[in-house]
């Protein structure tokens, strides 16, 4: 009995060795930073931390000493060196002068349109389909993975009020998602427009049309002839007894939009001539 008691410590003792947990905060506030970047440059690998700035580090698969980035929009990145298994490593992200939000006044006798940009129609595209490849499971949960559409607007002076996604399936149990607007160049997202967090959660009971409010948020974008407006999926959670899971959403082949995507920070955008029910509501300044 004693001897598998031991056995019992022992064998405990070891996965716990080889976990070391990241603790991501601001310098000033010591507030945690929700879904910082992880990356780990020596293995081209990012992953993203939780909704309360945590990640674990798997020392068996990723060897020690082990480089680390932690990033999120609007900090100073700050790279650290795992040495051996110390239990938590704090990281403290200092604020960034350099990424001030650009003060952007709307034309004072400028009519206020709403329009909407995007892709309204919950079948898309010549040839349709079923988009069901953001698969996770437990080796993959902590990867990041964006994908999103790039969206004509034409030059106007816009306000974002609302973001809205069609999703026809979901089997997690619940998944953290945020929005990101990039500018574009070449055909591809480039410089992230500056503002707040956009974080929302969905579960099963979200099938069908989500709204995600951003009105109070003030996003005024002007002067681009094109954005791309990115989902980034930030973390999932599986349904009790399950390993894996998805979401799943109509996809269509298209000439006149274009469909961006990448699985990891280290990749270049993939963009598709395709896109999915997913558009902007704004109000237009004209």
């Amino acid at each position: 009995m004693k001897s598998s008691i031991l056995f019992f410590f022992v064998a405990f003792s070891s996965i716990t060795q080889a976990q070391v947990t990241l603790q991501v905060s601001d310098q000033e506030s010591k507030e945690n930073i929700e879904f910082a970047s992880i990356l780990l440059p020596d293995y081209q690998k990012s992953f993203v931390a939780d909704e309360k700035g945590k990640f674990v580090v798997d020392t068996e698969q990723y060897k020690l000493p082990l480089k680390v980035i932690a990033e999120q929009f609007g900090f100073q990145q700050k790279e650290i060196t795992l040495q051996n298994t110390t239990k938590i490593y704090n990281i403290s992200l200092t604020p960034s002068s350099e990424i001030l939000r650009e003060i952007i006044i709307p034309p004072a006798n400028a009519k206020i349109k709403e329009r909407t940009f995007g892709i309204t129609n919950e079948s898309t595209g010549k040839f349709k389909g079923e988009d069901s490849t953001h698969n996770y499971n437990q080796n993959s949960m902590d990867t990041d993975y964006e994908f999103g559409m790039i969206i004509n607007t034409k030059e106007k002076f816009i306000k974002v009020k609302k973001v809205h996604w069609h999703i026809n399936g979901f089997t997690y149990k619940r998944a953290f998602f945020s929005v990101y607007f990039y500018e574009v160049a070449n055909g591809k997202p480039t410089k992230r427009i500056p503002h707040e967090n956009i974080n929302f959660i969905l579960t099963n009971k979200n099938i069908g049309w989500n709204k995600i409010n951003v009105e109070n948020l003030d996003i005024y974008i002007s002067s681009h002839k094109k954005i791309a407006v990115v989902l980034k999926q930030q973390k999932v959670e599986f349904e009790k007894g399950k390993s894996e899971g998805a979401f799943f959403q109509n996809i269509g082949l298209t000439m006149g939009n274009t469909f961006v995507t990448r699985t990891s920070y280290y990749n270049e955008w993939l963009t598709l001539p395709a896109s999915f029910p997913f558009y902007i509501t704004v109000d237009s300044y004209e």
